[in-house]
């Protein structure tokens, strides 16, 4: 996996990031379980990692680091074993499938998340993809990696269509398509994660923002000198 192979400052980073955003959820919400928003969650996984930002580019992975392709998510812990969205498909994909017997229909779906990962790999020159999750509950920060699988597609089985969705797997994982958001989930078993780290939810946090931001402009009050050049906007025969 990805995160137990980085440099250690890197990791301490990481964690500090993460403690210092998640340290604001009052700013957002009353609950004890700290907020992290997925677009702030990849920034901050670039910054500490140095890698490269794909957030943008509707593509299976969020970021690359040399051949790897990661996939980054956040989202409550539960149970430690949640079923979450890895791929939505547009208007043009669901016209391949939504006429389609109940087998043939997860077939074809599985084909187009196969082909999502696999356009991924071939554009971005990468020979591997992870997911790196950040599990949230209360006070506290998960951190979780697994391999991004293709689905087994000569392997599925226990299709079972149920109220608003069609649940399968593939003898390895454990999918479930949502018929009416058109986005295919899978559940992620995180029981056995790489790192967990307390975080403290700020009771004020503006307060602590407005006096941080007011202590750094204090240091560029009108009672301080700082030396000043003045540069003409004109040349020697004043044109």
């Amino acid at each position: 996996m990805f995160f137990n192979q980085q440099t250690q400052q890197s990791k301490d980073d990481y964690e500090k990031f993460l403690k210092v955003v998640g340290s604001l959820s009052n700013l957002f919400s009353e609950s004890n379980i700290p907020y992290l928003y997925y677009r702030v969650a990849e920034k901050l996984f670039c910054k500490a990692f140095n890698s490269e930002d794909l957030s943008r580019s509707d593509v299976s992975i969020d970021t690359k680091k040399d051949n790897l392709g990661i996939g980054l998510k956040t989202f409550l812990a539960g149970n430690y074993k949640t079923l979450q969205k890895i791929t939505e498909f547009g208007t043009n994909d669901r016209k391949l499938y939504e006429s389609l017997s109940l087998n043939k229909k997860i077939l074809k779906i599985a084909e187009l998340r196969n082909e999502r990962v696999s356009f991924t790999h071939r554009v971005y020159n990468i020979e591997n993809s992870i997911y790196h999750c950040v599990l949230r509950s209360e006070n506290c920060f998960t951190i979780f990696e697994e391999n991004m699988n293709l689905i087994n597609i000569d392997n599925i089985k226990n299709i079972k269509e149920n109220k608003g969705s069609i649940s399968f797997n593939d003898g390895l994982d454990e999918y479930s398509f949502l018929i009416s958001k058109n986005t295919l989930t899978k559940r992620f078993d995180a029981t056995n994660y790489l790192h967990k780290f307390d975080v403290k939810v700020l009771e004020n946090p503006l307060d602590f923002l407005i006096d941080a931001i007011s202590s750094t402009q204090s240091i560029y009050s009108h009672n301080d000198v700082l030396e000043t050049i003045y540069l003409p906007l004109y040349g020697k025969n004043h044109f």
